[in-house]
């Protein structure tokens, strides 16, 4: 495997990026069981029983365990599934915040029941390689994308694709900056490793935070200036403004990702249910990054009640697998 190769998987490895779990996370994981979350609703019996045992009777059901990481659309879609599967179900569901390899390594143990932030086939492929006979995979939910942005402003006729940033007046129009994100992230890594493979010698990584490339790119639209920044889909900015990505001819950035449900083995035998369920759990593009969008002006808890409202014979369907006559 090449240098450049063994690069690659490393930030392909990080995902989006936001490693780094809480001390507290990983104590949670490492016992057989744990208190309900404060996020988690009691079930009808309100009890846990040993992770080698699961019941069929919703009424003795255990507190199921879904794995999510601080990314804004893992928030938004843990949420979902736990309020769907509560409300369909009547079973308990704990949040549990972890690191995403740690998420592989104990849904594979069975340490975790649920996880729903799998990028595949490129960005988790290792991740997933590792684990693939000892998981359920249930699908994909929705698509990702990661690369670099620009507004839809800039003309395409003079900025298209990465390698067009090769000329030093053309890097000039964006102050020779790439507004990238945290500074471990797998996007921001993925960037600087884009900057060696196009030759890009007139440009500069800029790192910072998500919260600080979105200001940035606000700032620069409300002024009609021209930027880059580092940025994936779904995200809510692509809702509020109109952007577009850059032409990757290299595929630094890989291509179009499917965000798929894992679950620990058995899971599928024991809660059947449940794993209707996630077979059925499906958000359109366009819908994800609205609802991204209401997350980001309001909250995530606020958003989700409201898409569930205003969406009852899709979550019917989650639930039941009944599709609502016209």
């Amino acid at each position: 495997m090449s240098g450049r190769e063994l690069q690659r998987r490393a930030f392909l490895l990080g995902g989006l990026g936001i490693a780094g779990m809480s001390f507290a996370s990983l104590v949670k994981l490492s016992g057989s069981s744990s208190p309900v979350s404060s996020s988690a609703k009691p079930g009808a019996a309100g009890m846990q029983t040993s992770r080698g045992s699961l019941p069929s009777s919703a009424s003795a059901r255990p507190t199921l365990r879904l794995g999510w990481s601080p990314w804004a659309d893992a928030e938004v879609v843990s949420l979902m599934a736990q309020r769907v599967i509560q409300q369909a179900y009547d079973v308990s569901v704990e949040r549990v915040l972890a690191d995403i390899g740690i998420q592989y390594a104990s849904i594979a143990r069975g340490d975790l029941d649920l996880m729903l932030m799998a990028w595949l086939p490129l960005t988790h492929r290792d991740y997933y390689r590792r684990v693939r006979d000892r998981v359920v995979d249930f699908g994909s939910m929705y698509s990702g994308r990661l690369g670099w942005v620009v507004p839809d402003y800039v003309p395409a006729s003079e900025l298209s694709a990465i390698p067009d940033l090769r000329d030093p007046s053309l890097a000039a129009r964006f102050d020779n900056r790439v507004q990238g994100i945290d500074p471990g992230s797998g996007l921001n890594q993925a960037s600087a490793e884009a900057l060696k493979s196009y030759g890009l010698s007139d440009l500069e990584l800029v790192s910072s935070s998500s919260a600080a490339m979105t200001a940035v790119l606000d700032q620069a639209i409300r002024q009609q200036r021209w930027v880059i920044v580092t940025s994936w889909t779904p995200h809510w900015m692509f809702a509020r403004y109109r952007l577009r990505f850059l032409q990757d001819p290299q595929r630094v950035f890989g291509g179009i990702e499917w965000i798929h449900a894992l679950g620990r083995p058995q899971l599928d035998l024991e809660m059947q249910d449940v794993a209707g369920f996630l077979t059925r759990f499906h958000l359109p593009d366009q819908e994800m990054s609205d609802l991204l969008l209401q997350a980001n002006d309001q909250t995530a808890e606020a958003a989700v009640d409201d898409y569930i409202a205003l969406h009852p014979a899709r979550v019917r369907y989650w639930g039941t697998g009944e599709i609502a006559s016209a």
